[in-house]
């Protein structure tokens, strides 16, 4: 009996470690709120952090969450988060872009896009794919995976109902 419980155990610890092992692969981002939060921090120069913010900026446009009206936007980003857009059709909701991230790619090239912070999670950012943001040291550096550093797509749709940066949980009896 004891050496069927130590087998359990030992197969149980083994999966844990190359469930673990096999996660993907991490990148250093910086976040910022703001252009001079990024100068502040001395990672790049005022030419770049004002460049990559002006970049985040027209991507935010392009990439943000999009409602049919501002109850929606409202729900899952909070009262007064959210800013009507004219777009070449009409106009729909975004969430302001409270923050943005530059992801360094290679030695000199960085890829820069519009940060988040949903109602229910404000305390972190989001990417405009829903993708969370790890807690930031002082200087804006964060560890990120891969997956979440790539370049948001064009968004050509409403969001019809809540649930940007909600989790969702099911449990069975």
């Amino acid at each position: 009996m004891k050496r069927a419980t130590k087998l359990k155990l030992a197969l149980l610890a083994a999966t844990a470690l190359t469930i673990a092992a096999c996660g993907e692969a991490k990148e250093e981002v910086l976040a910022y709120k703001s252009v001079d939060e990024c100068i502040k921090a001395g990672v790049r120069d005022t030419a770049t952090c004002e460049k990559e913010f002006a970049k985040a900026k027209e991507v935010h446009e392009r990439t943000a969450p999009r409602y049919a009206n501002s109850s929606s936007c409202n729900a899952d980003f909070g009262y007064n988060r959210c800013y009507q857009h004219q777009t070449g059709t009409g106009s729909v909701w975004l969430p302001f872009m409270m923050g943005y991230m530059l992801a360094p790619r290679g030695h000199s090239t960085v890829y820069t896009q519009p940060l988040y912070r949903p109602r229910d999670d404000p305390n972190y950012w989001y990417t405009g794919r829903n993708g969370r943001i790890a807690s930031t040291a002082p200087n804006g550096r964060a560890k990120v995976a891969k997956s979440k550093t790539s370049p948001p797509k064009a968004r050509t749709r409403t969001v019809s109902r809540g649930g940007f940066g909600k989790r969702s949980v099911s449990s069975s009896s």
